[in-house]
């Protein structure tokens, strides 16, 4: 027998459900009786064993009783391997049909090879660095950690941790494999020893490597057979949850395989690197969130200050630098609510959102200059041009990133649009999902195959593909998503779930969560947050009124409400799912009649509707038959 597979199971039913059937497809390229899968499941609780033991008898099933990590699952099964080579498969992966035939026609005949990794493609459709990597020296991790390997991503020195100086399209020997696809040969292992059970999560991989290479095997990063890893279901890697995971399976292999000075530099480096990766994380997370927000506020003060600098030249008068200022900054804060308010710093964009905003900027510019004392204002006709550019500046700075990236802007269609990518016996039970799921209020376009990478999916918010199409054509389909930031969700064969794509959850909460016109979906949240605002406004003004209600509408709960600590009207909870409703305040009152349901199916039905089909003048409404109640 050529190939034992292991894939270790731990509530990622969904995405196990894509992995087994890839790699079944895969192994048939083998021959019959070439190769043997195993499911060794850590005691699950999503019905993960019952699932697989129904869909795919042809599977040998492993169920433990308890989750004993991934070094003693997978050894349990290895124990049992009766292939030529073992491959440990997470289930979080894609690969494509000839990917098992690919890598046995390039090791054969060669007899020094121990272990073999090949590129990782996340759900977005980027290039995992993990896919080849040194040896984590004290050095190396501290670069990894902290981050300073991408300033030079292809420097020996830098970037030794991701092998950086080997291109990513380059076979060659690496010191260090990926756990997610690690081939190895059989003999190999019975020589080297099995995974360290010490390791409970991450770092089991590196050390099985660094002990393949100690015990003279080669460990080979072979470019031509790419697969797809979603990646981090357990733990989102970069995060610093997974950093301090990292850190604790750091610590294990460095009193493993280092001593003295070196384990102890070891342990301060990763600890140094984590602390700069905090730093680094909330710096990128902040910029990523608000960079246009960020751009209409340094292009409005520069105006600002362009503006007063030609009046002075034209006028000849000389304008002190505090109005000055004080104009920039006026530009710059109406720019800045105005984008929030009206979310014209949205992906994608909208246009009319976007010509709102910079029509309240401008008038916001106008109306706080006429209040402004005298001696901080520099000129009307400053103000007024000022008020003209925040005004036009924002469509303009738009339609000029559209053009220049269109990779990452564009702009939105008047009705969300979903394609979906199936065989055409499974389009319609697929697109009639889309619709009872996400909203009848939706574009469809269905594309029977991917014969382009463009084809049918220019201006789509969100791409569904099937996974019956086979694994090569779901990685196609995620990699040409990466050149256009386009949302592409893999839907298994089996089971109705998005997965995978620009947020790693079973339903697509990026762009079209809840409905067309759900609570997902950022403008909608903003329209609720806007009328919480100023309900809020009315109770403080108006004060409580004298109905039953009156203690619910005091003016406590109102500050509270400006605070963002309460929402007017919320979510009933207490039913099966209920974890899965977008993230919203506790509500003052519930959704639907203003109290409490009497069941938890009531409540389920409440809440559902109101996440999929907010609106702002049906809680309005609700709030003034409460008011006069």
């Amino acid at each position: 027998m050529k190939l034992t597979i292991v894939v270790v199971s731990y509530n990622v039913k969904g995405y196990l459900s894509l992995c087994l059937s890839s790699a079944l497809d895969a192994m048939k390229r083998l021959g019959d009786g070439q190769s043997e899968l195993y499911v060794v499941d850590n005691a699950s609780a999503d019905g993960s064993v019952d699932w697989v033991r129904s869909a795919h008898p042809e599977v040998q099933l492993i169920a433990l009783d308890e989750n004993v990590g991934f070094s003693a699952a997978n050894n349990v099964a290895i124990r049992k391997a009766k292939g030529e080579w073992v491959l440990l498969l997470n289930p979080d992966t894609v690969v494509p049909e000839d990917t098992f035939e690919r890598i046995c026609n390039h090791v054969e005949g060669q007899e020094d090879i121990g272990g073999l990794g090949v590129p990782m493609f996340d759900g977005t459709g980027a290039w995992l660095p993990e896919s080849k990597r040194g040896m984590p020296t004290p050095w190396a991790s501290f670069c990894r950690l902290s981050g300073l390997w991408r300033v030079a991503p292809k420097s020996p020195k830098l970037n030794s941790y991701y092998f950086g100086h080997v291109g990513r399209e380059e076979t060659a020997n690496v010191e260090v494999l990926s756990g997610a696809f690690m081939w190895m040969r059989k003999e190999a292992l019975d020589e080297v020893g099995l995974l360290d059970e010490s390791f409970f999560m991450y770092g089991e991989d590196i050390d099985l490597s660094i002990r393949l290479v100690k015990g003279g095997w080669v460990n080979r990063y072979y470019s031509e057979a790419p697969i797809v890893h979603f990646k981090g279901e357990s733990t989102k890697k970069g995060s610093l949850s997974y950093v301090r995971v990292f850190h604790d399976a750091m610590r294990i292999f460095s009193e493993k395989h280092f001593a003295g000075g070196q384990a102890m530099a070891m342990r301060w480096m990763i600890r140094l690197g984590i602390r700069l990766r905090a730093v680094s994380a909330f710096l990128h997370g902040g910029v990523k969130r608000h960079s246009f927000a960020v751009a209409d506020v340094v292009l409005s003060m520069a105006a600002g200050f362009g503006v007063v600098g030609i009046h002075g030249m034209t006028t000849g008068m000389d304008h002190p630098l505090v109005p000055t200022m004080t104009l920039a900054l006026i530009g710059a804060v109406s720019s800045w609510w105005a984008g929030k308010w009206f979310g014209s710093t949205d992906l994608p964009f909208h246009r009319v959102r976007t010509a709102t905003a910079g029509l309240a900027a401008a008038l916001s510019v106008v109306t706080i200059y006429s209040l402004m004392p005298e001696y901080l204002r520099v000129s009307r006709l400053s103000a007024s041009l000022l008020g003209v550019f925040v005004g036009v500046v924002p469509l303009v700075f738009r339609s000029l990133m559209v053009a220049l990236r269109p990779g990452r802007c564009r702009w939105r269609t008047s009705r969300p649009r979903v394609t979906v990518v199936a065989p055409v016996g499974a389009q319609e039970q697929l697109v009639q999902w889309v619709r009872s799921s996400y909203g009848s209020s939706l574009e469809v376009d269905v594309v029977p195959l991917l014969q382009g990478r463009s084809e049918g999916r220019t201006g789509s918010d969100l791409v569904l593909c099937a996974s019956a199409l086979g694994g090569a054509i779901c990685l196609e389909a995620i990699r040409a998503a990466h050149e256009r930031s386009e949302d592409v969700r893999i839907v298994p064969q089996d089971l109705l779930l998005a997965l995978g794509g620009l947020r790693r959850d079973g339903a697509p909460t990026s762009n079209l969560s809840w409905g067309a016109d759900g609570l997902g979906r950022a403008d909608r949240l903003r329209a609720k947050r806007r009328l919480d605002l100023i309900w809020a406004l009315v109770v403080l003004l108006a004060g409580p009124g004298n109905g039953r209600h009156a203690t619910s509408f005091s003016r406590k709960n109102a500050r509270l409400v400006l605070r963002g600590k309460l929402t007017w009207i919320g979510f009933h909870g207490g039913w099966e799912g209920a974890d899965r409703l977008p993230d919203l305040a506790p509500g003052v009152f519930y959704a639907g009649t203003g109290a409490l349901a009497p069941s938890a199916e009531e409540a389920r039905r409440l809440d559902l509707r109101h996440a999929a089909d907010f609106g702002w003048m049906r809680d309005l409404e609700l709030l003034m038959n409460l008011r006069m109640d």
